[in-house]
C-alpha cells in the first residue's frame, strides 16, 4: 500500500465517490417514489371502502325499504282476513295461545 496517491488511485477514489454518490441519488429517489406509491394506495383503498360503505348504506337502505312495504302488506292482508273472518281468527289465536302456554309450561318442568 502506498502513501502516495498517484493520478490513478485518484480517479479511482472520485469514480467510486461518484458511485456511492449516484447510489445515495437513487436510493433517496426509490424511497420518495415507494412513499408516494405507498400514499397513493393508501388514497385508493380508501376512496375504495369508503364508496364500499356509501353502497353499503344504499343497499340497506333500499332493503329496510322494501321490507317495510312488504311487512304493511302482510299486515293489512291480515288485517282485511280477520275483519273476514273474526270466529275462525278467535279460533286460531286462542289455538296459537294455548300452544305456546303448553310449550313454555313443558320448557319449565324440564329445567
Amino acid at each position: 500500500m502506498s502513501l502516495f496517491k498517484t493520478p490513478r488511485t485518484s480517479l479511482a477514489e472520485e469514480r467510486l465517490e461518484k458511485e456511492i454518490h449516484d447510489l445515495m441519488h437513487a436510493l433517496e429517489h426509490l424511497r420518495s417514489s415507494a412513499s408516494r406509491d405507498t400514499r397513493s394506495n393508501y388514497e385508493r383503498l380508501r376512496a375504495r371502502a369508503e364508496d364500499l360503505l356509501q353502497q353499503s348504506h344504499r343497499q340497506c337502505h333500499d332493503s329496510r325499504h322494501s321490507l317495510t312495504r312488504h311487512c304493511q302488506q302482510i299486515s293489512q292482508c291480515a288485517c282485511d282476513s280477520v275483519r273476514a273472518h273474526p270466529w275462525a281468527s278467535l279460533a286460531v289465536g286462542v289455538g296459537a295461545a294455548a300452544l305456546f302456554g303448553l310449550l313454555f309450561a313443558r320448557d319449565r318442568h324440564r329445567h
